[in-house]
């Protein structure tokens, strides 16, 4: 059994005021793309980053995933957060590129392009400011965790690993937040996997399938 690691560096989000009135963005790694900065919506996504399995599949074998777990460096902080701020990560594991609708809705859903089988897991973590935590340097919660995912083995030279970010925020509007700035811990993903033979027409089929999702 091999372990596989990729890691993603933090992020920290600063508000700049009174103008633009728009968030500062750095990623602590480069990963990042901001898809969408303003007062209110406030996105970024990362879906470059991959474990490289090339080794494995050349020696034509099947890769089984025994295990995966997702860590975190610390937990999610905040300055001067309100109650009812949030953070939203969703982290992501594929055999195949993915783009932020299957983040959003999920693979294998509706609107989704993204097949439940190409998916080792998606997992949505929420972090809230409550009454208690939001005060100067807070720490969240974690209120929610959803997660989906079937694929259980690959023939595919790579896993994807990719993570969503939003800051759920209101800082224009009839009620606002005094939100000033919120750092995203680093992200880890941990996939123990297992190289084993399966039987040729199975494997063939199997990387048929690998690469007809590549070129599409």
């Amino acid at each position: 059994m091999k372990t596989l690691v990729k890691q993603l560096e933090g992020t920290i989000w600063t508000w700049e005021t009174p103008t633009p009135n728009l968030w500062g963005f750095q990623s602590l790694g480069g990963e990042y793309e901001v898809l969408t900065n303003s007062a209110n919506n406030i996105t970024a996504y990362s879906n470059t980053e991959y474990i490289d399995m090339a080794g494995l599949s050349q020696q034509e074998k099947t890769m089984f995933i025994e295990g995966l777990a997702i860590e975190y460096q610390t937990q999610p902080s905040a300055v001067n957060a309100t109650p009812g701020d949030q953070i939203q990560l969703v982290i992501l594991v594929s055999d195949v590129p993915a783009d932020t609708t299957a983040a959003f809705v999920g693979p294998g859903f509706a609107v989704s392009d993204m097949d439940m089988m190409n998916c080792a897991i998606c997992a949505t973590h929420v972090w809230t400011f409550t009454q208690d935590s939001a005060a100067w340097s807070s720490i969240p919660t974690l209120t929610s965790m959803v997660s989906n995912g079937l694929m259980q083995a690959t023939s595919s030279d790579r896993l994807y690993v990719s993570v969503f970010q939003r800051i759920i925020t209101r800082k224009s509007g009839p009620t606002t937040s005094t939100l000033d700035n919120v750092v995203v811990p680093g992200i880890r993903v941990v996939c123990n996997v297992e190289a084993r033979e399966e039987p040729e027409f199975q494997y063939i089929m199997r990387l048929r399938r690998s690469y007809e999702l590549a070129q599409s």
